[in-house]
């Protein structure tokens, strides 16, 4: 009886993990989008590649 309950102990941190990559992927994925958007509406047309690389070195670090 032991064996099963810490399986489905297990199992179910295993889940909350998942879905707190989940979360977090899903958080990153959203600030580079409204981030692309935000840079797509200052610069339009061939600017665009040239200030979204300028906006992309300059945030390695974040």
């Amino acid at each position: 009886m032991q064996h099963n309950s810490d399986e489905r102990f297990k199992t179910a941190l295993q889940i909350a993990a998942i879905v707190c990559l989940l979360g977090l992927v899903s958080m990153i994925f959203h600030k580079a989008l409204a981030d692309i958007s935000l840079v797509w509406q200052q610069h339009s047309g061939g600017d665009f590649w040239l200030a979204l690389g300028r906006y992309l070195f300059r945030n390695l670090a974040g």
